[in-house]
């Protein structure tokens, strides 16, 4: 017996240790949690996640389905009964063998004639009003112009449901159909249905009527996959089914249009009123209802000032004389100025720059080289300028939300570094400071400035496809070769490219973003500014709801301060009226940044400042926008891009109008008839920062000749002694990767020796890269 004593192993099974290893692959993460996902918190605030206890999850899906019920009492109570509000429907054909007319007529009259009641006369175009008595419902059907794109889009915008006609003897056409559906899915669409008017007169046989529905059905879910049944109007059942689902289901919400008030005007007319022409509109509040103080905006017409409200109360039996409740703005109402009254000093605005020269970089004619090393910081902006009134005070955002303590609040203070540019020394050549003189050149034929000024001339083919070539090479170039620009041997360096700088990084320089120069705009200083776009949409989108005057359901009647002539364009009872309410400084002009993502049926490269037309929440602009590279850059610099291609998501950045939603947005331009649009890309609002700044790279190139260790000899960058000595403090690198700096000019005819911390090969390419500011241009309302 041991001295420690006996003891018996509790098995004889002999388990083997398990492989120790810190890191777990894929598979065996996938098989621990399995499948589990752990509900997190809203608002994290920058710290690691909470896993959350078995208690607070309970305690959290008790809250989601709190605000599920309360979401679905509120619609209950909306539309319910038959004094609810009406449902809008927009019926739209995909193809041109089926009329929408016959499709309102096959749904509607059917269950009109059995409940014995006259039969609606459903006209092409138009906008019917009437009630459902067996489904106790009112509802509004719209049958928009099948020729205009934007009416179709302006229909479903406003609609609760859109009813889609599938024809089953007829493909749905790329160009028409497809497009459509993308256009409308991009722009928002609230309830989706599908239709089959035509089924089965065109395939008698059940066994061919099943395999033509599923090929449609798998159609139809490719662009809505939630919606799994196409109705057969033919048939009786079906017919009745659509029918209900139509008059008993509750629609979804478009979130841009439902933060704001509108509503589709069921009459309007022309007044005066002291001498002041006024439309009188009326209709029943729709989204987050409506206050006198706040803009209209009609589309395709303009913003205008609300006169007064007035509440028209629902009356009953007996009922006379009741007193109509009217709302008239105060002195906090917006004004239609779009821009910052020109009497503010901004220089007050600004206080005096900082900086310490012993750390500045070297200069050449006010130009900043190396400003990465630099120190010199603007000193902290104040809130407002001294002297401000209280309505000039308007333009400068309040960003801080009280009590926002779930919301992160951002710095600020702005590090941004800038140069001052002496205007004796800048002389620019406005033909020889892009990116690509050829593209510069060539580009006017295909983006004019103006963009319906002048009369449209058709070109002679050969014209057109020597146009086209040329223009598609240019393409080609700069997605192979992007930024790279070429002297030639009798043109100065110096002058051509006056107007670039030299800097070591991108990413990392300083760049001051309300620099003096000549190129800016002449309004920049006079734009809406907001430091936290965040938390200014927040706090705007939550004042509004809570100064709300008459919310969602009232009937009310508007006086607007507008020109009768808006109603010779518009016929409520032939197509739809809407107006929308415009949230706080949502009239203002600022620095707006779209993302932009190309169809992907739209083959052509997309070049930069091209005339497009943008439609984003209730508004329709014509911009040329720069595009610039999606990076997140601290410093907020960003690349400068002369195309978007296929494939690839940019940002697209013009002065227009503020929206304070993440409203999708989607880009036209001009089809090759008149008057007809061509969908070329869509994306999101991203938000409003005047701080982002677009930086136009060129890039010089030149040829090692002579190449000993990390000396080398270069050729073909400039083409004279002056410009070397002009740039020598700019860095130099490499295709392959390696940086080096000018040590000395050789000759007189652009040769110099240059050092590299590594050893070239005589395929490398030397380069040079100088960097420019693009100032973003001012957009215009679109009008029909």
């Amino acid at each position: 017996m041991a001295k420690g004593g006996h003891s018996h192993r509790s098995t004889l099974k002999n388990e083997h240790k398990p492989f120790k290893s810190k890191h777990a692959s894929k598979g065996q993460l996938k098989n621990l949690v399995k499948g589990k996902v752990e509900k997190s918190t809203g608002s994290t605030n920058n710290k690691a996640n909470k896993v959350l206890t078995k208690l607070e999850r309970k305690n959290l899906a008790k809250q989601l389905k709190g605000n599920k019920i309360l979401e679905t009492k509120i619609s209950r109570k909306l539309f319910e009964g038959s004094h609810g509000v009406e449902k809008i429907i927009t019926i739209i054909s995909l193809t041109n063998d089926i009329s929408p007319v016959d499709i309102a007529n096959q749904l509607f009259n059917t269950i009109l004639n059995q409940d014995e009641k006259k039969p609606i006369d459903f006209t092409y175009p138009s906008v019917n009003s009437f009630t459902v008595d067996r489904f106790k419902s009112n509802v509004k059907v719209i049958i928009p112009n099948q020729d205009n794109f934007l009416k179709i889009l302006d229909a479903a915008k406003v609609s609760d449901f859109v009813l889609f006609g599938i024809s089953a003897t007829k493909e749905v056409e790329t160009e028409y159909g497809e497009q459509l559906l993308r256009s409308l899915t991009a722009q928002g669409i609230a309830s989706v249905i599908g239709v089959l008017p035509n089924l089965i007169t065109a395939y008698p046989k059940r066994n061919l009527q099943l395999d033509i529905r599923q090929s449609l059905q798998s159609f139809f879910t490719h662009f809505f996959p939630n919606d799994e049944k196409l109705f057969a109007l033919e048939s009786e059942s079906e017919n009745l089914n659509c029918l209900r689902t139509l008059c008993q289901k509750f629609p979804k919400s478009i979130t841009w249009r439902d933060t704001r008030g509108w509503l589709i005007a069921d009459s309007a007319i022309h007044s005066q009123e002291n001498g002041t022409d006024q439309i009188i509109i009326e209709g029943i509040v729709r989204g987050a209802g409506f206050n006198a103080n706040r803009l209209i905006h009609i589309p395709g017409q303009g913003d205008f000032q609300i006169n007064r409200i007035e509440k028209i109360p629902k009356l009953n039996r007996g009922d006379v004389d009741l007193d109509i409740p009217s709302y008239t703005p105060d002195e906090n109402q917006d004004t239609l100025e779009d821009l910052n009254p020109e009497e503010i000093d901004m220089d007050d605005f600004e206080d005096e720059d900082i900086y310490d020269d012993d750390n500045i970089g070297i200069r050449m004619d006010g130009k900043n080289y190396f400003d990465d090393e630099g120190t010199r910081k603007i000193a902290n902006r104040t809130r407002l300028p001294k002297g401000t009134s209280e309505y000039q005070g308007r333009w400068f955002v309040d960003d801080v939300l009280e009590g926002a303590s779930d919301i992160e609040s951002e710095d600020d203070d702005e590090d941004i570094i800038g140069q001052a540019e002496d205007e004796e020394d800048i002389q620019i050549d406005n033909e020889r400071s892009s990116s690509s003189v050829k593209f510069a050149e060539t580009n006017t034929e295909y983006a004019p400035t103006e963009f319906d000024s002048e009369m449209h001339v058709d070109l002679s083919p050969e014209e057109e496809e020597a146009q086209l070539r040329r223009f598609r090479e240019i393409a080609r170039e700069d997605l192979e070769f992007p930024d790279e620009v070429e002297l030639l041997p009798n043109e100065s360096g110096k002058e051509r490219l006056s107007a670039f700088r030299g800097i070591k990084s991108l990413s990392n320089c300083d760049w001051d973003c309300d620099e003096e120069d000549i190129e800016s705009p002449s309004i920049w200083n006079r734009l809406l500014r907001i430091s936290n776009y965040k938390i200014t949409k927040n706090k705007i989108n939550k004042d509004h709801i809570k100064n709300t005057q008459i919310p969602i359901g009232n009937k009310i009647r508007i006086y607007l301060n507008a020109p009768s002539l808006i109603l010779e364009r518009f016929n409520p009872s032939k197509e739809p009226f809407p107006i929308y309410e415009l949230l706080q400084h949502e009239h203002k002009l600022a620095v707006c940044n779209f993302s932009f993502e190309s169809w992907e049926d739209y083959e052509e490269p997309v070049p930069s400042r091209e005339t497009m037309i943008v439609q984003y929440g209730p508004r329709r602009q014509v911009i040329r926008p720069i595009f610039n590279q999606n990076s997140n850059n601290p410093n907020n610099v960003h690349k400068y891009e002369n195309f978007t291609h296929l494939g690839a998501s940019t940002i697209a950045t013009a002065i227009a109008p503020v929206l304070f939603n993440n409203a999708p947005i989607i880009y036209f331009k001009p089809g090759q008839t008149d008057g007809s649009l061509e969908f070329i890309g869509q994306g999101t609002f991203l938000n409003c920062d005047h701080t982002r700044i677009t930086a136009q790279r060129n890039v010089l190139t030149g040829h090692p000749v002579k190449i000993h260790k990390s000396v080398v000899t270069v050729r073909y960058m400039f083409f004279n002694s002056e410009d070397i000595h002009w740039f020598k403090a700019v860095p130099l690198f490499t295709k392959s990767g390696r940086s080096g700096f000018i040590k000395e000019s050789l000759g007189t005819h652009g040769y110099f020796k240059a050092t590299f911390d590594g050893k070239l090969t005589s395929q490398d390419t030397v380069a040079m890269s100088l960097y420019k500011r693009v100032w973003p241009e001012i957009s215009s309302s679109w009008t029909e």
